[in-house]
């Protein structure tokens, strides 16, 4: 290439090779952005449905519970080392007739999800009408079903000792 010829062979990089890689790269950011951003949505939707048991529980709203779990959702403690099974009624009936204030929440999430399953691991602390009561690991297994995710298994450890100190629950009336 000639000094004279050195205009005219830029203008066709900038012309010609600029664009298509500035192009390739825009392509590329657009088809890995979706997919970074539906993982995403995906995690939080399921610990939404997680949360909304907790919000269930807190409220001793039965129906909040029932609805983000399958009917036939299975349910257990093990309280040191002893199992203890639990229908999705009887849960629920427990929960709303209960005359204490509950508060639980959730720290430290993992979560997995694959083809239409999903698992949440995740510590909890439990507060009865204000005071703490115990802690313990909440393992939910979900499903999803035509209408959005559901719980199907709820089994969780039950400990009063060991346990994490936390910051401490936000206080309102009744708790």
């Amino acid at each position: 290439l000639g000094a004279g010829h050195l205009p005219a062979a830029l203008d066709n990089i900038v012309m010609n090779t600029l664009p298509r890689a500035l192009l390739f790269l825009l392509l590329a950011v657009a088809f890995l952005l979706p997919q970074k951003t539906f993982a995403q949505s995906e995690e939080e939707a399921v610990l939404a449905v997680a949360q909304k048991v907790f919000d269930g529980i807190n409220t001793k709203n039965a129906d909040l519970i029932r609805t983000n779990m399958t009917p036939e959702a299975i349910l257990y403690a093990t309280v040191n080392g002893v199992a203890r099974h639990s229908s999705l009624e009887d849960f629920t009936s427990q929960v709303a007739g209960a005359s204490d204030a509950f508060h639980e929440r959730m720290f430290e999430s993992t979560v997995h999800i694959q083809d239409g399953i999903a698992m949440i691991w995740a510590d909890y602390d439990f507060h009865v009408n204000g005071t703490f009561s115990h802690c313990g690991v909440d393992t939910f297994s979900l499903v999803k079903t035509p209408e959005g995710w559901k719980v199907a298994s709820l089994i969780y450890t039950v400990q009063q000792e060991g346990c994490v100190s936390r910051p401490p629950i936000p206080t309102s009336p009744g708790n």
